[in-house]
């Protein structure tokens, strides 16, 4: 990791920080990570604003797959499934500017026990 980097957001399951030496944007998303220069991560975010969501849940909706919306990354060749929630918090963590918010109880990942 950069010595320099900042965070920039983070979520329950990613964190996105700017590297002021290489000057890359790295994303990690669940098990994911991401190294992007400032134009691939501008086209990487055209592209994931503009995924269809409901047209992928129709099209894949007999998928045995509980992950429907396809991402492609790169190549043809390699594509995250992703389902709806998981796209939200994504561009949530690439377009939201941190800000220090309460988490809700969804992203409290603990179970609490009332005695």
């Amino acid at each position: 990791m950069c010595p320099s980097s900042e965070i920039i957001n983070q979520t329950k399951n990613g964190l996105f920080t700017y590297c002021n030496q290489t000057k890359l944007f790295q994303f990690v998303y669940n098990n994911l990570c991401f190294e992007l220069y400032e134009w691939e991560l501008q086209k990487f975010i055209e592209y994931i604003s503009g995924l269809d969501v409901d047209y992928w849940e129709k099209q894949l909706a007999h998928s045995f797959h509980n992950r429907k919306i396809p991402v492609t990354v790169g190549h043809n060749h390699f594509i995250i499934l992703l389902n709806k929630q998981e796209l939200v918090e994504l561009k949530r963590l690439l377009l939201d500017k941190q800000e220090n918010k309460l988490l809700s109880f969804k992203e409290i990942a603990n179970n609490l026990t009332f005695n």
